[in-house]
């Protein structure tokens, strides 16, 4: 095969990385997808999306995968699909209701333009979802990877996938020395990605790679020995699996400190705030929350700040930030009239028990949490 011959320098090196991926398609192409295929048919998690044809229920589950682990994934996509089993059901409902069952998971604009998707779709759609991956990618919310996953699994289309685990895949298999920070490379990926799909099941290919990624082909520590492709792959001949893939900058990560307060009446009930739609976390409650604790002190004041004590402390990630958010907590009389004059917005007071059921993000769900254990 030539990627033996090119592993043993018995080969003209190929000087681009078209050329490589081209090389290794025409010898290895058919053996790739039929390894990785029966591999994913006896070795497949049970998973709940995996067990519809449903296009509405396979959609919710790539959206709520994105960035978000399986085991998290699950029983939200299960409550979800309960409360809203069809995409008319999702159509109907109002934003507040959505945000409520999308509670935790996080990111939250991946919901917001799910149902505005889902209201797109039914009504200048007649309720059908788009069939092709282009088609899907005019919806708000939808990517080049999501449609790719949506149209191959629940349609069948011959169209390719490319995620962060398809990537590591790709570049261990093939050995691409080229950084996929570069768009020329990605570019490339998706090529191969595409050139790789059988003409039946390339839902099934597509899911395969994904499988792989997240079971098997670990970032780091790998279980090589279990990988249906491992003699295929260069990166395993060369026992340079962590190097791959390659990146010509390294990431980093900010690191934030805020704070939030809890403001408690004589009758035990709490003060919250709704973010208006076009914050980042538009549409959700929240404990009133400072970019710092000197900002906040400042804020609320002297005859406050006196009342006030450290609850606890969180920490939590946000894309690139590492944040530490101090949590105070603050005793007041009922309907504290200094507490009006700092102004703020779109808030009401309701009891402990009751944060429960609204929508919080992940940080002020753990405060919430507190309190009602607290209480209890």
């Amino acid at each position: 095969m030539f990627s033996e011959l090119l592993f043993r320098g018995l080969a003209p090196r190929p000087t681009s990385l078209y050329d490589i991926f081209m090389s290794f398609t025409r010898c290895d192409r058919h053996l790739i997808p039929q390894k990785l295929l029966r591999w994913y048919s006896f070795h497949k998690r049970d998973l709940p999306w995996r067990r519809t044809d449903d296009p509405y229920k396979i959609w919710i589950s790539e959206i709520m995968l994105q960035q978000t682990q399986v085991a998290t994934v699950i029983p939200y996509y299960q409550r979800w699909t309960r409360h809203f089993p069809t995409l008319a059901s999702l159509a109907r409902a109002r934003s507040s209701e959505v945000l409520r069952y999308w509670a935790g998971l996080g990111y939250y604009r991946r919901a917001r333009m799910l149902h505005r998707a889902a209201i797109l779709i039914q009504k200048a759609l007649k309720g059908k979802i788009p069939r092709t991956a282009e088609a899907l990618r005019t919806l708000p919310g939808i990517g080049r990877y999501t449609a790719g996953a949506i149209a191959s699994i629940a349609f069948g289309e011959k169209t390719p996938v490319l995620d962060g685990n398809v990537i590591r895949i790709l570049t261990r298999i093939f050995g691409v020395k080229q950084s996929v920070d570069r768009p020329s490379t990605l570019d490339k990926l998706w090529e191969l990605a595409a050139s790789l799909l059988p003409e039946n099941a390339p839902g099934d290919m597509n899911q395969a790679l994904m499988e792989l990624g997240a079971t098997l082909c670990f970032p780091g520590n790998p279980k090589c020995p279990q990988c249906p492709v491992r003699t295929l792959c260069v990166a395993h001949k060369k026992k340079k699996e962590s190097f791959f893939p390659v990146r010509s900058k390294k990431e980093r990560y900010e690191k934030i400190k805020m704070a939030a307060l809890v403001l408690q009446d004589d009758k035990g009930k709490v003060w919250i705030e709704k973010q208006r739609e076009h914050d980042r976390w538009g549409g959700l409650w929240m404990f009133p929350f400072w970019e710092s604790k000197k900002g906040m002190f400042k804020e609320i004041g002297k005859d406050l700040r006196r009342r006030t004590t450290l609850l606890l402390t969180l920490r939590h990630a946000y894309t690139r930030y590492r944040i530490t958010l101090e949590v105070y907590k603050a005793q007041i009389p009922e309907r504290d009239g200094r507490f009006r004059s700092l102004k703020r917005r779109h808030g009401r007071w309701v009891s402990v028990r009751k944060t429960g059921s609204l929508a919080f993000p992940a940080p002020h769900r753990r405060i919430a949490a507190s309190l009602l254990a607290e209480n209890l």
